[in-house]
């Protein structure tokens, strides 16, 4: 930072108070040089002085007003310590120090003179510029190297020194002769851009340093010439770089290499500003990124040695594309047309004959993949396998062909299609790992229900390839259940009956009869859903084991009395009372459960015998004949239930008129009380019995017959006989219904509508048994055992309609839609759709599949507008009858031509290149010719000999 000049002005007269000052004997002693920035230090004081504070002063004469001059005494401040650096400011003066004691004395140092500086400074050099010998306008130049010392032996600091500066050029012609540069005071001077117009050539920097008073100029410096001659040559040799726009001046780019970066060194070591000097440095620049690119591809073209055949056509024609967008001028450093030769020798465009009959044998054998009856395709290879290894032969055979050619291949649809049937099948096949011998039945037809599930889904042409063994290891599967179901069927029919079980049980036989119903129950239930619909009686079994127990507490009871009876001195009430119990549980079972109480017999032939005390009433012999008719209500089978009723209540009245002692000789009166109650519940039956007749309605009646049918099996043994008159009649005269469903008809019919994986009946039929099944009450449907094969039918039908509604929507307009559609549909669903309509959608199919030769032949001509990547002669003509045929072709045929594009990229380059001859002429100005110039040199080699070809006269 610049300090202002220090100037000694006169000192302005000061009073001083001057305190006591200790005798000369008693002074301080300082050491130390008087030189500017060295130490002056106290070395010694008075004896017995303790000092509290130090002053440094300078002493200077300052005049009076009669001229004299006298000495006085100025602080300097800040220097208050034993220590004193002396200060720039203090060269010359002459100083001393004051020291202050803890009682007030002050004693003083003997004054000493800080020498004068003699300051000395270096000639300054400079810096900033591109060149020793040269400043370019616009650079700036510095001031580096300048130092100021004194010779009086001061060590100076950088702070303590100010710099100022001014910059001088040579006037005229007069020798060393320089004026001053107004403003140019600074450390750095930028050249102004018309130094040189302005008649600044040659410059020089003068530097003055001042160290406090202190002055000193240094000696000019080096003269510094002002010149655009490092620039202008480099310029120049830019320049030379080219021939013309589109043309480098080279003959081998070796050199031409070497030149430019040569070139490139120069300009990188120009400052910033000097580097603008250089206008065309574009230039240089794109000839570097030009012929890095040239050498790149060079490089690239030498590896094509190492490429792999695969990757072989894909790699040249990157090379081909690469200098293809070369223009003019970077095709100007492939000296003699090198590279574009040897690329040229590379390229090896798709014309052979052998190829194009290779696709046409290819478009036959995928076509033969598929043969067409009745208007359904399938394959030909008769298993997955041979078709697997058909499909495999054609795709190795069309890795074989160039890729252009292996877009002209046709209807890779059927092989894709092949491909993904194969697929289907293994997965199909796949599934039978989870299906196995040691399976369970239940297990077998379970596994087997999801591959069943699996094939439905299969279309014709994947069903016709799984081999028949797997159709066969399904069926199988599938019946695995069916010796048990026949079993089971066989066991429940040996155990239920109508009115008593047929198993005759007996104490020996009775656990192995619950084991059997049992196993029976426990079968039933392990059977699949399908399988369990075919068991027949299985309410009945459920009964049957019901029944068991209810009847095994009769039994248990019934021992119990036995075992009662014989034991000595049981009471006749005790006895009388387990008998009667146990006969009245006996008499609520229905006859069925009766029919398992194997000991009921021994049961009632040992009844209780019944003492009465007391006197003999006169009317005992009444209640004797009376007990005799009651015993006969102990087998109500001998009655009818008129007889019964009347019986019944004849034997009540006479009940009544006995005499209370005569009623105690009626021993077996609960047999009244029974038979009573068996009156009633018969009664109380025989309403619901009316209540079923006296309805009208067919259907109503069946379900109220349906709810006396079940009452009936629940009335006791007993009851049941007497009602079994008018309960049978009931059955004999219901109404019939016409409209009622015929539940075996319809699972019989269900059964024969598919069979060999075909629908043999009609949609609408398949509707039709739809429609009847829908009506089923709840309980009815249970019994149709065949509902999975109405379940998928009418799954099937959905499918096949909404087949339908596409075929009729698109077959005329787009019958690739429906084809696609069509093949989807699984076997079942395809003989839902009409024959004829099969037939349609087979010729059309098999239409579309036919090869199209005018498509190939185009081909070929379309690969025949290039040969080694240079277009033929008479290219525009031969151009525009293939643009003529190709629009003639129809979309589909338009599909099959894979290089379309070469085609349109032929159109585009014959237009670029008419683009480009429209801009010529021939008396044009120089602007007109710089225009053409200019697009013709964006021109690829390939539109190049285009052009030359089409307008030979332009270029001469």
């Amino acid at each position: 930072m610049n300090k202002k000049l220090f100037l000694t002005a006169a000192a302005i007269p000061v009073a001083l108070i001057v305190p006591t000052v200790a005798s000369a004997a008693e002074t301080v002693t300082v050491t130390g040089q008087n030189i500017v920035n060295e130490t002056l230090t106290v070395h010694q004081l008075p004896n017995n002085a303790i000092v509290n504070a130090y002053q440094w002063y300078y002493l200077e004469k300052v005049a009076s007003e009669d001229g004299s001059k006298t000495s006085t005494n100025k602080p300097i401040a800040g220097a208050t310590s034993a220590s004193l650096k002396v200060p720039v400011e203090a060269a010359g003066k002459t100083i001393f120090v004051e020291a202050t004691t803890t009682d007030g004395k002050k004693y003083q140092s003997e004054p000493r003179t800080i020498n004068q500086l003699d300051l000395a400074i270096t000639t300054p050099t400079l810096e900033g510029f591109s060149t020793s010998d040269f400043v370019a306008p616009g650079e700036t130049v510095k001031v580096a190297g300048v130092a100021v010392t004194d010779k009086a032996g001061a060590k100076l600091t950088s702070g303590q020194i100010t710099y100022s500066y001014q910059w001088f050029y040579q006037l005229g012609e007069g020798e060393n002769s320089f004026t001053i540069i107004e403003g140019a005071s600074g450390s750095t001077y930028t050249i102004p851009k018309d130094a040189i117009e302005k008649g600044i050539k040659d410059i020089i920097v003068k530097v003055k340093a001042q160290v406090g008073t202190s002055f000193v100029e240094s000696p000019r410096s080096e003269v510094i010439s002002i010149s655009k001659e490092p620039t202008d040559t480099l310029s120049n040799d830019i320049k030379n770089l080219l021939v013309n726009d589109n043309k480098y001046n080279v003959s081998d780019i070796k050199s031409f290499e070497e030149k430019i970066k040569a070139l490139e060194s120069k300009y990188q070591a120009l400052s910033e500003p000097a580097k603008g000097n250089v206008s065309n440095y574009a230039v240089l620049k794109r000839a570097l990124a030009d012929v890095d690119l040239i050498n790149k591809l060079n490089e690239k073209v030498d590896k094509v040695g190492g490429i792999s055949d695969k990757d072989l056509p894909a790699y040249i024609k990157e090379i081909e594309a690469a200098y293809d967008k070369f223009d003019l001028l970077q095709r100007s450093l492939d000296v003699n047309d090198a590279l574009y030769t040897s690329i040229k020798n590379l390229l090896n465009e798709p014309n052979d004959l052998e190829e194009i009959k290779e696709v046409r044998r290819l478009n036959l054998a995928i076509v033969n993949l598929l043969s067409y009856s009745n208007g359904i395709s399938q394959y030909v290879p008769s298993d997955k396998d041979s078709l697997q290894g058909v499909v495999n032969t054609i795709e190795a055979d069309i890795a074989k062909l160039s890729q252009n050619y292996r877009g002209a291949v046709q209807n890779l649809t059927i092989l894709n299609e092949a491909k993904a049937d194969i697929k289907k099948v293994e997965q199909f096949i796949k599934s039978f790992d989870k299906l196995s011998s040691n399976n369970t039945p239940n297990k077998q037809v379970t596994v087997a229900k999801s591959i069943r599930s699996t094939y439905e889904k299969l279309t014709y042409k994947q069903l016709k390839l799984v081999p028949d063994k797997y159709g066969q290891l399904l069926t199988a599967a599938e019946s695995a259940e069916e010796s048990q179901i026949a079993t089971l069927n066989n066991d429940i029919d040996s155990y239920i009956g109508e009115d008593i079980y047929p198993i005759n049980p007996s104490a020996s036989s009775w656990q192995s009869h619950v084991n059997n119903v049992a196993r029976m129950v426990k079968e039933y239930k392990s059977l699949t859903k399908a399988s369990a619909a075919q068991i027949e009686g299985y309410d009945s079994l459920v009964t049957l084991q019901k029944d068991l127990k209810t009847a095994e507490k009769v039994i248990k009871d019934m021992d119990a009395y036995q075992k009662l009876s014989g034991v000595t001195g049981v009471t006749e009430s005790k006895l009388n009372s387990s008998y009667t119990n146990t006969l009245k549980a006996y008499n609520k079972l229905t006859s069925l459960q009766q029919s398992l109480v194997y000991n009921a017999q021994e049961f009632l032939l040992n009844t209780p015998k019944v003492s009465v005390d007391g006197k003999v009433p006169a009317d005992k012999a009444a209640a004797e004949a009376l007990k005799a008719d009651i015993a006969k209500f102990a087998d109500v089978t001998k009655f009818t239930f008129n007889q019964l009723e009347k019986a019944v209540d004849t034997a009540a009245q006479s009940y009544k008129k006995l005499s209370s002692g005569a009623r105690k000789y009626v021993t077996n009166n609960y047999l009244l009380t029974a038979a009573q109650k068996d009156i009633t519940g018969v009664k109380s039956f025989y309403k619901k019995i009316q209540t079923a007749k006296e309805e009208t309605d067919a259907a109503k009646q069946a379900k109220k017959i349906e709810s006396v049918q079940k009452a009936y099996a629940k009335l006791p043994a007993n009851q049941q006989h007497l009602a079994k008159e008018q309960y049978e009649a009931l059955l004999k005269n219901q109404i019939i219904d016409e409209n009622a469903p015929n539940i075996k008809q319809l699972n019989d019919e269900l059964a024969t509508i598919v069979s060999n994986d075909q629908y043999l009946v009609s949609i609408d039929k398949i509707n039709t048994l739809s429609k009847q099944y829908s009506s089923l009450s709840s309980s009815d449907k249970k019994l149709i055992t065949n509902y999975d094969i109405l379940k998928a039918a009418i799954a099937d039908v959905k499918k096949a309609e909404s087949f339908m509604k596409t075929y009729e929507k698109s077959f005329n307009s787009n019958p690739s839609t429906v084809i696609k559609a069509f093949e989807k549909l699984t076997s079942k669903q395809v003989s839902l759709i009409p024959s004829d309509i099969q037939k349609w959608i087979s010729e059309k199919q098999q239409g579309q599949q036919q090869t199209n030769e005018q498509a190939l032949t185009l081909i070929e001509s379309i690969n025949s507008l290039l040969v080694n990547g240079e277009y033929i002669a008479g290219l525009e003509d031969k151009v525009k009858d293939i643009r003529t045929k190709y629009d003639a072709l129809s979309a589909q045929d338009k599909k099959i031509v894979k290089n379309y594009s070469k085609l349109t990229q032929a159109e585009s380059d014959l237009k670029k290149v008419a683009d480009v001859h429209a801009l010529y002429k021939v008396d044009g100005d120089e602007a007109a010719q710089k225009a053409w110039q200019s697009a013709y040199g964006k021109l690829s080699k390939k539109l190049e000999l285009l052009y030359k070809n089409m307008y030979p006269q332009d270029t001469k």
